[in-house]
């Protein structure tokens, strides 16, 4: 299973129960996927991409329960830790 597939199915399971309709979740996926792809190679590349995941996805997907997206950019700020 390659890096960003994990990333993806956690993601997914984490957004298993926020009842966002399909396209929303699957726009914070894709949305998770850009700010890894972005943060990788700049100066504190998890804190950038933690930051970076809450302002996008609590900006375009309003009805997100904010511990959700708390762990969303956490899932996000490892995935670029570890090197995804």
């Amino acid at each position: 299973m390659s890096a960003l597939h994990t990333l993806d199915a956690r993601l997914y399971e984490v957004l298993a129960g926020s009842g966002l309709s399909a396209f929303e979740r699957e726009r914070v996926v894709d949305l998770c996927e850009s700010v890894v792809a972005m943060t990788a190679d700049l100066p504190h590349p998890g804190r950038t991409a933690r930051c970076a995941t809450h302002l996008l996805v609590g900006t375009d997907v309003t009805g997100l329960d904010p511990r959700v997206r708390g762990d969303i950019a956490r899932l996000c700020e490892v995935a670029v830790v570890r090197g995804l």
